[in-house]
């Protein structure tokens, strides 16, 4: 019997959670065709990378062997884990399999040594949520994504001169970090590429030694912290662009280092910057004196559950 012959009206049997195989890919994009409408849904572009994934697992619900939900569960760190790209088929929805799903994929994470699992969900997405919730997560973030194009070499605006700090500034930089207001409100995570980690003292050493923070100073004072890797975007497109991983500071001098940071993109003949920011009408007000445009679908919820 498969997944389609179940009737709302009847009862279903135990969800069975295993490991993907390669063989599941068809069943699992049929069911994920439209998890976003016309937009389809990005796990075919990532179905073989989380397959070959060692250090994490894709893990497959089935009812009578036939698969009707999907998760992944990715390592960031040795004691970090992401769940990702968790899928039920829309017709079995709100029957349970989610559950069931989440609490298998909160077991491998701990196998896995993760001491504290993450996941993302869009503000809207009030089913997941209610789920998150059933399983002792908590918001830790509400981030809001920007973007700007490069500011050309020809602006004559007064920008805030960029400080590239060695690994010998660690502990300053570090020190103002601890003390940081934005820290409620970001929950000292970073993001990269829809995934957020803590931003660990061994991770800003490593930051450092690329030569990937900058700082904007005065008075002998750090007033905002930016780190920043040239990336390949989300979509497939052949230009890199300047994405921010983590930014702090006060309001104002959030907008100036954004402000400095469009002008680093067009030094570098990149095709912009992005970045994720708390979702705080202060810092919305400075993003928007520096030229970036506010994604109008880009608020992001992170939650977080100690294993």
């Amino acid at each position: 019997m498969t997944h389609d012959q179940h009737r709302q009206d009847e009862p279903l049997a135990a969800l069975a959670v295993r490991s993907a195989q390669p063989e599941d890919r068809d069943a699992v994009f049929a069911f994920c065709a439209r998890t976003w409408g016309d937009d389809g849904d990005y796990l075919p572009s990532v179905w073989d990378a989380w397959l070959r994934d060692t250090t994490g697992t894709l893990l497959i619900g089935t009812l009578d062997e036939w698969p009707v939900a999907v998760a992944h569960i990715r390592m960031l760190s040795d004691d970090e884990a992401w769940i990702e790209g968790v899928r039920v088929d829309p017709t079995l929805r709100q029957r349970g399999l989610g559950r069931v799903l989440i609490s298998r994929a909160l077991v491998v994470a701990r196998e896995r040594g993760a001491a504290v699992a993450r996941l993302i969900s869009d503000a809207d997405n009030l089913p997941s949520q209610r789920l998150f919730a059933a399983f002792g997560f908590t918001r830790v973030a509400e981030l809001a994504h920007y973007q700007a194009e490069p500011l050309t070499l020809e602006t004559k605006a007064e920008l805030s001169p960029l400080l590239i700090p060695t690994e010998a500034d660690f502990e300053r930089i570090w020190a103002w970090l601890e003390q940081s207001n934005l820290t409620p409100f970001n929950g000292g995570l970073e993001v990269n590429h829809w995934t957020a980690r803590a931003l660990t003292e061994p991770q800003l050493r490593a930051y450092l030694t690329m030569g990937a923070v900058m700082l904007l100073e005065a008075y002998e004072t750090i007033q905002a912290l930016a780190v920043a890797v040239v990336e390949a975007p989300e979509e497939t497109k052949p230009m890199p662009v300047l994405f921010v991983r983590y930014m702090d500071g006060q309001a104002e001098g959030i907008g100036r280092l954004a402000l400095a940071l469009r002008r680093r993109a067009a030094e570098r003949h990149l095709t912009g910057v992005r970045l994720w920011l708390p979702d705080l009408h202060i810092l919305q007000d400075a993003m928007d004196g520096a030229g970036y445009l506010r994604k109008a679908h880009g608020l992001l919820w992170i939650y977080a559950r100690e294993l």
